[in-house]
């Protein structure tokens, strides 16, 4: 499926002048161009109604940028879900009252020594610096000393080799193949 970029109009394709057309947002518009020019699907999203949408969807035309949906989802998405929802489905909403929420998972630093010390049989993800991918696995430590690591099945992970032959994290590092 294409993407959608859901963008809204005042505040973001042109200053604030409402009701009135405010001056246009050329970094905005040309972004959205080259969006559209790479395949993706445009939709003005506005609280815009009647003749003052109409104003601004001219003002839009006369700038060069024309869109495939008004204030609802791209035609293929309402195809492809078989729904018509309130809310325009998008990849993207370009809007100057945005927030950008924080990621959902927190980062996913190395676990320092200390950490892991910390640690009470959790599982951690040990990733092997000198083996590759292929060494990478789920451990849980059963034993820590001064000198390691013991994990469950055997073997030991040596401290002062921490962050030269191995690292430890919370969840599999992304973009890690195995």
């Amino acid at each position: 499926m294409r993407k959608a970029i859901a963008i809204d109009f005042d505040g973001c394709l042109s200053t604030n002048a409402f009701p009135a057309i405010g001056e246009p947002n050329w970094p905005v518009i040309n972004r959205a161009k080259a969006e559209q020019r790479a395949g993706a699907g445009l939709i003005l999203w506005t609280c815009r109604e009647d003749q003052l949408l109409l104003d601004a969807i001219a003002a839009c035309e006369g700038w060069g940028l024309t869109f495939d949906a008004v204030n609802e989802s791209l035609p293929d998405w309402i195809e492809a879900f078989g729904t018509r929802p309130r809310k325009v489905g998008a990849s993207e909403y370009w809007d100057d009252k945005a927030v950008r929420m924080p990621d959902a998972l927190p980062p996913n630093d190395p676990l320092t020594l200390e950490e892991l010390r910390g640690m009470d049989w959790e599982p951690v993800y040990m990733v092997d610096l000198i083996g590759g991918p292929s060494w990478d696995q789920w451990i849980i430590f059963k034993k820590s000393t001064d000198d390691g690591f013991a994990p469950l099945g055997g073997g030991f992970f040596i401290t002062e080799t921490y962050g030269r032959t191995w690292l430890a994290y919370r969840r599999k590092p992304e973009g890690r193949m195995t």
